[in-house]
Parts: structure tokens; C-alpha cells; sequence
């Protein structure tokens, strides 16, 4: 029976205790980074539910996170049998020219809110064995469902990502990382036995915001019946072959889109293509063990919201007003969205079987460009926010001048506490490298972007913000359980 080490005291950290806090999360992603040992619980009980963890705290850990306002209370009994001891995560990003800023970043901001201290990856460092030194590897959106090679003019990457995954990795798509994943066109892992409706011309489907549908099981742990995601011509599978476990449907089309791809999903096409199909794959079998998502759980409510703007607000402006439309977006959860926990749950699951891996031992690099500004990433979103357009006369203008100023208000208070925490943060450490890579990427990109519509340049924005927010969340819970005050 596991019994708690070092010292270390036994103690359950619920969900609901926390009111659904994704702080659970970061708690323990951070405890289990630092040597601790954590179990998920995969069924319900009087004293239990379904995607709450047991979990290893000294003293001092608690107290750590304690400061982030979460209640844990001792556990007394023998862990359940359905417990899953869980491995640290040890994730590589894919990163490169196939995945550019913003497309990894919103990978990033989610895995950092999660408590998931990722290194950036390339085609190139893949090449060279990155891999050998993680047990997860996260693709993106982006255009990895060219192939890694063929995507990024290197060879060997996808011959590298497909040992990894034969010798016990694991791997999570979304969109083009999904289809990577997939069967049907050359460069392609085959990891999940089942092809894509549209492989190569992908783009008959559309953008929207789509309602899935969940299954039960290890992925809908602490989820809704249904949940609305974003979606950007993801695989439609209509057909799985073996060792799949479909985790979600696609039930309904919640919202058209035309944010950044003016190419929104009609009512039509998701009725006789999608409605009842796949949306979400865990596949386990000897190819490997990925999960395979077809929408964008990690766009989650940034992209939701700017969706809306683009639509739905401008539609009922006019119907219900500025208050009513101001208020509604206001209270989109950028640093909180729900969709976050399909992807807390896809790896919890696939970290119960996987390889442990050595975190300290770094991979090669991720070669970018060195940022000019020397990684300012907060002056760089000082300069985005004066370089928004004026917006205009009228409602609209209104509601797209209050997103900017609350959007503005965040830079400051989140660049006082980036100051304290950056000073301890090692050179070495995976969080230096996702905050170097960040920098340089983010500050290429709004070199160099061309005319963006309003909606897009405060997405980005927005997104610029969040990401040093969940960076320095993530910092500042690692020096309170190393004890530095």
C-alpha cells in the first residue's frame, strides 16, 4: 500500500473543496515537479469524487499552497484502490516555424495556468533527441499536419516523435496536432487508427465554436455533460479503427466564427458532417498513447470571447445594449476557462502510465532569434496596447475601447510581481526557456504582423497579458515551496 515519504503527510485536494480552481491544478503539477508523489481518484466515493487527488505535502508545502487560498485536509485511511499514482509531467511544446506565435501560445498559456513548466521544441530539436529528455510532447495548431520534416525542412523529426511514442511516450494534438497523430497522409504518426474525413483539404469544414458532447470516463472527470470549445477545421472522424476510446461528440454548433480565418462553420455543414462524430480520441494501443483533440480546448474563453465579439456581440448590441454586451464580456475567464480541464484530465491519464523522465537533463535549444528588447515582454505589451486603433465613434467602439482598458489595467500589477520572482528563476530551468522563447517569438511576430481586424490585435493583446500573468503564477508558487518569502 503507498504510504507518504520523507516526512510527508497524506492529504486530499478536491476540486469542489476549491470551487473548481484551477490552483488545484498548479498545486499539484508544481508539488509533483518537485519529487512529491500524487494519486488521481477515478470514482466517486462518500469522502471523494472523481478527479481529486491525494497527494504527499510537507509542512511547508501546504503552507505554499495555502497561499494560493486552497483548502486541503489530512487523509487518514488507506488510498483507494481506483487511485492512479501519477508521473511527473516532463512536456516539450512544439514551437517552430510550423507553430508560431500565436498558434503554441495558446497551448502555452494554458499548460502554464495548469502548473505545466514546458521547454519549447522545434523540427530541428526534435531531430536531435529532444524527446529523450520528456515524456509528453503537446502539438499544437498550427501546420504540423504537413509532417514535422516536411513542415519544417528537417529530417528525422517525425522518425524521432514516432520511437517516442513506440517506447512509452505520450503525445496531445489538437487541430493539426491532431491530425499528426492521425492515419491517412505521409509524414503522419498513425498514432490513433482512424482518418480524418478531410486529410489534406481541411479547410471544407469551417471556425465556430462548437458544444461537445461527453462520454463517460477518465476525460470528462469534473466535467459538465457538454462543453463549448473552439474549433478551426479540426479532423472530423467519422470512422475509428481499435484501440480508441472516443471521449467526446460534436452535438452542436454554438457559435460561427471568422476570427483570424474568415471562414465560419455553417449549420449545415456541422449537421452532415460532424453532428454525432468524433470530436475527441484517447488512443492506447501499440502505436502509442496520445490523446487527439479536434476542437481547441486550450484556445478555451480567449478565443471564445473574440469569437463573440466578432459575432454575437455585434449582432445583440443593437437588441440589448452596451451594458448588457459589456458585461458579458467582461466575464469570460481568459486565465480560467473550463475547456483547461480536458486537457488537465488528458494528462493526468496519460501520465498515469507513463515513463518517468529525467527534468533537469535539458534538451538542445530551441534555436529563435534573441529578443532585442531583452525579453521585455511587459514593455512589448505596453507597446501593443498604445499602438490599438482609436475603434471609432459609437457602441461598438465603446465596448472595444472597455476590453483595451481592462486589458491595459493588468500590465502593471502583473509586471511588479514579474520583478520580484524573474531574479530567482535559473537560467537553465524549463520556465527561463518557455519565457526566452516567448520573448523572441512574441516580439518577431508583432514585428512583422501585417494589418490585423481589432478583434485580432486585442486578442493578442490579451493573450501577451495572460501568458506573464500564468508565468509568473507558476514562479511565484515554485519559490514559496522552495521557502523563499
Amino acid at each position: 500500500m503507498p504510504h507518504a515519504h520523507g516526512g510527508a503527510k497524506l492529504y486530499h485536494l478536491g476540486w469542489r473543496a476549491n470551487g473548481d480552481s484551477f490552483d488545484v491544478a498548479l498545486a499539484v503539477n508544481r508539488i509533483l515537479a518537485a519529487g512529491a508523489h500524487a494519486w488521481r481518484v477515478r470514482a466517486t466515493s462518500n469522502q471523494l469524487d472523481a478527479g481529486d487527488y491525494l497527494i504527499e505535502l510537507t509542512a511547508s508545502q501546504r503552507a505554499a499552497i495555502a497561499g494560493l487560498g486552497l483548502k486541503s485536509a489530512a487523509w487518514e485511511g488507506a488510498i483507494p484502490r481506483e487511485a492512479q499514482a501519477l508521473n511527473a509531467a516532463v512536456p516539450l511544446l512544439f514551437a517552430g516555424t510550423a507553430s508560431r506565435f500565436p498558434y503554441y501560445a495558446y497551448y502555452a498559456l494554458c499548460l502554464l495556468r495548469l502548473g505545466f513548466a514546458y521547454r519549447p521544441c522545434d523540427g530541428a530539436t526534435l531531430s536531435r533527441g529532444a524527446l529523450d529528455h520528456a515524456n509528453l510532447l503537446i502539438l499544437p495548431g498550427g501546420f504540423s499536419n504537413w509532417g514535422i520534416d516536411n513542415a519544417e525542412s528537417v529530417q528525422g523529426a517525425d522518425a524521432r516523435v514516432r520511437d517516442f511514442l513506440a517506447q512509452g511516450g505520450a503525445a496531445i494534438g489538437s487541430c493539426g496536432g491532431a491530425y499528426y497523430l492521425s492515419m491517412g497522409r505521409p509524414g503522419w504518426t498513425g498514432t490513433a487508427q482512424a482518418k480524418p474525413l478531410y486529410t489534406h483539404e481541411y479547410l471544407q469544414s469551417g471556425v465556430g465554436v462548437v458544444t461537445l458532447e461527453m462520454r463517460k470516463g477518465p476525460l470528462a472527470l469534473g466535467c459538465p455533460p457538454t462543453m463549448e470549445v473552439p474549433y478551426y477545421h479540426g479532423p472530423i472522424y467519422d470512422l475509428v479503427g481499435p484501440d480508441i476510446d472516443v471521449a467526446a461528440t460534436f452535438r452542436e454548433l454554438a457559435l460561427p466564427g471568422r476570427l483570424a480565418i474568415d471562414n465560419p462553420l455553417d449549420r449545415d455543414k456541422f449537421e452532415r458532417d460532424m453532428a454525432g462524430n468524433a470530436a475527441i480520441l484517447l488512443a492506447t494501443g501499440n502505436r502509442g498513447r496520445a490523446v487527439l483533440f479536434s476542437p481547441h480546448p486550450e484556445m478555451g474563453d480567449l478565443i471564445r470571447k473574440y469569437i463573440a465579439l466578432d459575432g454575437y456581440v455585434r449582432h445583440y448590441l443593437p437588441i440589448r445594449g452596451v451594458g448588457t454586451m459589456r458585461d458579458t464580456l467582461r466575464h469570460y475567464r481568459i486565465c480560467d476557462s473550463p475547456s483547461f480541464r480536458l486537457v488537465e484530465n488528458a494528462i493526468d491519464e496519460l501520465m498515469t502510465m507513463a515513463p518517468t523522465s529525467n527534468a533537469a537533463a535539458a534538451p538542445s535549444a530551441i534555436a529563435v532569434a534573441s529578443a532585442r528588447g531583452n525579453g521585455d515582454v511587459i514593455a512589448l505589451c505596453r507597446r501593443e496596447a498604445a499602438a490599438l486603433p482609436d475603434f471609432g465613434a459609437g457602441d461598438e467602439g465603446d465596448l472595444l475601447r472597455d476590453v483595451a482598458a481592462r486589458a491595459g489595467q493588468r500590465i502593471e500589477p502583473v509586471s511588479e510581481r514579474f520583478v520580484r520572482v524573474m531574479k530567482h528563476v535559473g537560467e537553465s530551468s524549463a520556465l527561463r526557456a518557455s519565457w526566452d522563447h516567448m520573448a523572441a517569438t512574441m516580439e518577431e511576430h508583432f514585428d512583422t504582423a501585417s494589418e490585423r481586424a481589432p478583434a485580432q490585435q486585442l486578442m493578442e493583446l490579451e493573450l501577451s497579458i495572460a501568458l506573464v500573468e500564468c508565468w509568473t503564477r507558476v514562479a511565484e508558487l515554485d519559490l514559496a515551496l522552495a521557502g523563499h518569502a
